[in-house]
């Protein structure tokens, strides 16, 4: 009877814990607006005019949210089964305090994890744009830690790069709605993002020899189904591809058409080809109707039209594939999510080959280049001959902080 008491009395408390940890994570959704004062939270439009540049340089990362210590140091099983458990003493100790303090957050919804990461990637890319003089620092998305609908997790993003440190204030800065930034709720999510960028979910950055052309690809994969399977359809020929009875011609197809020019990229949070965890995201049908077909028809439109790059995050890792066009054009697929988020490691060879059938089952003709579990950023320059991408990592060792893993070049096509 004692002993069923107790098991009451515990349930009872777990369940109220549970209750009011619900409450406080709900009460702390709202907009950005009402929470802090305009200089606090309002990032410049400092959107450059490079138009009539003959050279451009800008800096490219994402995935910069801050985690959650309950998930990175207790629940994962890496943790579990590493040499420390056997040579540490008290390592259990160790992993049993991070999950209990990790819990708290997480029941009041402050993630508590990466910062370190984060800070040491950030001042490599101030450190980058001081010494190279970018014309921009482009961030793919997942700027914010889980909810963008949530004014405290905007508030650490801003913190950190404007509050503390001048990297918002004195670089351009233009971001990409990642999936944790919620812009499909519109309630709050967007509406958050407008408040503190100005910038629309698609927008397009011009210079003489280039054109860097942004999409919001949450509108094709809806992760936490906040919109209608038909309104995502109409979305989705709207804004990527028209339908062949369509009267008017899509947003993205306008734009490639509209700027010749001899280096086109697109930029988007989602990465269309990933060898990584995110290679199953276009096979969830509850993120979206039809989605390997829309996956094949953007790639037709994205091939057809000469883009020689497509840049996106989402996987926590460095990864360049080149999709094959026909027989001359060559599309570089660049993942980085390598901005300060807890990295996730590649596969192995025999997962990367399973991957590699799904995309030739498709008709894709797509090749694993590289794939690194490392934290990193990208130079990129544009200019008459050709298009350069230097792929950076960063370490925390003192002696080189900032090494080459790669340089990608990519020569000017010599139309007939």
């Amino acid at each position: 009877m004692k002993m069923r008491s107790v098991i009451t009395r515990t349930a009872y408390c777990v369940v109220t814990v549970l209750i009011l940890g619900a409450g406080l994570r709900c009460a702390r959704t709202g907009f950005v607006v009402e929470k802090y004062p305009e200089d606090f939270y309002v990032v410049p439009k400092l959107l450059p005019d490079i138009r009539n540049n003959d050279k451009v340089t800008f800096l490219v990362y994402s995935d910069n949210q801050a985690g959650w210590r309950v998930k990175e140091k207790f629940l994962n099983r890496s943790n579990w089964t590493s040499w420390k458990m056997v040579m540490v003493p008290f390592y259990q100790l160790y992993l049993f305090g991070n999950g209990l303090w990790g819990f708290a957050n997480w029941l009041r919804h402050v993630p508590d994890y990466g910062k370190k990461e984060r800070i040491m990637v950030r001042d490599a890319i101030y450190a980058e744009a001081q010494k190279t003089g970018v014309d921009f620092i482009l961030n793919i998305g997942d700027l914010v830690t889980h909810d963008g609908r949530r004014p405290s997790h905007w508030a650490t993003f801003l913190k950190e790069n404007k509050a503390e440190h001048p990297l918002l204030k004195e670089i351009p800065y233009l971001p990409v709605l990642g999936n944790h930034e919620r812009g499909n709720d519109t309630t709050y999510g967007f509406s958050n993002f407008e408040a503190v960028f100005g910038y629309p979910r698609f927008y397009v950055v011009e210079c003489t020899h280039g054109v860097l052309i942004v999409v919001d690809s949450n509108l094709i994969l809806d992760q936490y189904q906040y919109i209608d399977d038909d309104v995502q359809e109409e979305l989705f020929e709207k804004w990527f591809v028209s339908g062949e009875d369509a009267k008017e011609r899509s947003w993205l197809e306008k734009q490639l058409s509209l700027y010749d020019k001899s280096f086109k990229i697109v930029a988007m949070h989602n990465p269309p080809i990933s060898f990584g965890k995110h290679h199953a995201d276009w096979l969830e049908q509850s993120n979206g109707r039809n989605l390997l077909e829309k996956r094949q028809q953007l790639l037709k439109l994205i091939g057809e039209h000469g883009v020689q790059v497509v840049f996106s995050g989402h996987d926590h890792l460095y990864q360049h594939s080149v999709l094959q066009c026909g027989d001359q054009q060559r599309v570089h697929l660049i993942v980085g999510g390598g901005g300060g988020a807890t990295l996730r490691g590649g596969y192995d060879p025999e997962v990367q080959m399973k991957y590699q059938q799904h995309f030739v089952n498709e008709g894709l003709d797509v090749s694993l280049l590289n794939q690194a579990m490392i934290y990193h950023y990208y130079c990129v320059q544009v200019n008459a001959s050709e298009l350069v991408i230097k792929v950076i990592e960063v370490t925390m060792k003192e002696e080189q902080p900032t090494s080459l893993v790669e340089e990608i070049r990519i020569e000017k096509t010599v139309k007939d």
